[in-house]
């Protein structure tokens, strides 16, 4: 399986980095306008937050899956994996915490947040490989 990567990852991650950077402006819009007078206090520090992780993770997703010959093959699936779902999760309990709609999501955010973390480094390691095979 790990021989006939990167295939259709690449396209897959790249569609999915770009839709996610149209939905962070979407909601920095969103937030900046319509939320205004509901995000304050801590809804905002968690919309705040939640916003720029997305944004940074959504251009960072952009440059690892536009990267897959540069990283050994394993560990760029498992960068763009882990960025992919850990922005999901962690910015996705923030916001939905932020407006109100749930709490109950705030225990898996930091899970995300562990997945963000690991994201990059398993990018380190995949960058320091060198796309050598394994």
């Amino acid at each position: 399986m790990l021989e006939s990567l990167p295939g259709p990852w690449p396209h897959r991650f790249l569609i999915l980095a770009s839709v996610l950077g149209a939905v962070g402006v979407a909601l920095a819009a969103i937030g900046a306008h319509a939320l205004a007078d509901i995000l304050v206090g801590k809804a905002a520090v968690r919309f705040d937050t939640a916003l720029r992780m997305h944004l940074v993770h959504c251009t960072a997703l952009l440059v690892l899956a536009a990267s897959p010959t540069l990283s050994s093959r394993r560990w760029w699936l498992a960068a763009c994996s882990l960025m992919s779902i850990g922005t999901l999760v962690f910015c996705g309990g923030l916001y939905l915490a932020a407006i109100g709609v749930s709490g109950m999501l705030l225990p898996i955010v930091p899970a995300g947040g562990s997945a963000m973390i690991l994201s990059w480094l398993a990018a380190a390691i995949g960058f320091w490989r060198g796309g050598r095979p394994g």
